[in-house]
């Protein structure tokens, strides 16, 4: 091995040159490296289902952080033994978790459609 390989496998290419492109009829867009779940392509209705989505996770998300954070400190201030409050906080944490995740998931799977 030496340098330009080394260099060429943490770039991603090779030392052969690359191949002609084929070319497709994907629009300019597509061909972009683009976040994750964006389609260029959407209906005026799956966008909305695509917004609807995002904003119920972060609606949800959010007031499932402020009353699981309010009930977490009442239960934190009501328990006296300081060992007795990180043993409580622990499994609270975990299942604040599981239920970010199910409100995640379950905003996930809000009117999504079967395709073909």
């Amino acid at each position: 091995m030496n340098w330009r390989s080394i260099l060429a496998s943490i770039a991603g290419g090779s030392e052969q040159p690359a191949a002609p492109a084929a070319k497709d009829d994907a629009s300019i867009y597509e061909r972009f490296a683009v976040p994750y779940k964006f389609q260029p392509r959407l209906s005026v209705s799956d966008a909305a289902a695509f917004a609807l989505r995002a904003f119920l996770r972060i609606f949800l998300g959010s007031v499932l952080f402020g009353v699981w954070g309010a009930y977490t400190l009442l239960v934190w201030t009501s328990i006296q033994n300081p060992f007795a409050r990180a043993a409580a906080v622990i499994p609270l944490f975990l299942l604040f978790l599981a239920l970010l995740a199910g409100v995640s998931l379950a905003a996930g799977r809000l009117r999504r459609r079967r395709r073909p």
